[in-house]
């Protein structure tokens, strides 16, 4: 069975952990019954806090409690016998106590570990951009998804600053935007950064005492929802633009015979010329055909000549 990463970098480990239990027995049948050597056992099993599996630990518990029982047993007898005995519990005592101290501080770091890769996983998918500047506006931590969208990865962004970014003139919307975020006020603004629209927010950061230590942004990537809104702008401009100059009448219209009355939705008859103001873009002036001044005005209808008797 080949070995895997983890136990090739903790063969060391390992060596130095059994070396020293051994070394531990050994000076434990040399010295006198009554001195507690076996607590020393407790220093190697702190060495497997970090590095070694929680059953290597336990492993390690029972075999340090069997050679301090064989300890007790291989070494000589000496007339305090109930000292040794004392010794020999509060030793076991302590091997124990330590092992389960060590498993618990694995289960806390194993926890942690486990914590911070979500953590780290998540900053890495989500979809925005988030980043830390401190007081001078010097980016310290920048994490997201649109990085790789932007072409930028966070090595390379981090060490730089906001100005670098965006334009030094106080009207600039994001510049102007940290500072306010350093003076306590929160603020957001939308930029273009490298062809992408990107809507950020800005707040303080502060230290548990309330003191602004630098601020804080997420940005997130509207470029295809501006996009949309511009197409819908148009398209709303074009349909307004059309019915402004278009506005035409359909349908049948019931005119009266005699009077040209026209009738409308509600039953009452108007005007021709007021329901075709009311009903379109079209205005009346009136006049005289040449037909009805003759008829209407034989007076004043210009005279036709019809040539000399």
């Amino acid at each position: 069975m080949e070995m895997t990463l983890h136990q090739i970098n903790g063969a060391p480990l390992i060596a130095a952990v059994l070396g020293l239990t051994a070394g531990v027995f050994v000076l434990d049948l040399v010295l006198p019954l009554g001195v507690a050597v076996p607590m020393l056992y407790a220093i190697s099993l702190l060495l497997t806090s970090k590095e070694m599996p929680r059953r290597f630990t336990l492993g390690l518990a029972a075999g340090a409690s069997c050679l301090t029982v064989l300890g007790f047993l291989m070494s000589s007898r000496s007339p305090e016998l109930w000292l040794a005995v004392a010794n020999r519990s509060l030793c076991l005592v302590t091997i124990w106590v330590t092992a389960v101290l060590v498993i618990q501080n694995k289960r806390t770091t194993r926890g942690q570990l486990d914590q911070e890769a979500q953590l780290r996983l998540l900053l890495e998918q989500l979809p925005a951009l988030l980043w830390v500047a401190d007081t001078n506006l010097a980016i310290t931590f920048v994490k997201g998804r649109i990085l790789s969208t932007l072409g930028l990865t966070p090595e390379g962004v981090i060490g730089t600053t906001v100005p670098e970014y965006f334009p030094l003139e106080p009207t600039s919307m994001p510049f102007a935007n940290h500072l306010r975020a350093l003076r306590g006020d929160p603020g957001s603004y939308v930029a273009t950064f490298k062809e992408r629209t990107l809507r950020a927010y800005v707040e303080p950061m502060r230290d548990p005492n309330g003191v602004i230590t630098g601020c804080i942004g997420i940005a997130l990537d509207i470029t295809e929802q501006k996009e949309l809104e511009e197409q819908r702008e148009g398209l709303i401009g074009e349909l307004r633009n059309a019915l402004a100059q278009i506005k035409t009448l359909r349908g049948l219209l019931p005119i009266c015979a005699a009077c040209k009355k026209i009738r409308d939705d509600r039953g009452y008859w108007t005007q021709f010329e007021q329901y075709i103001r009311t009903h379109s873009e079209a205005e009346f002036t009136h006049g005289i055909c040449p037909e009805c001044i003759q008829r209407l005005y034989p007076d004043l209808a210009p005279s036709q000549g019809s040539g000399s008797p």
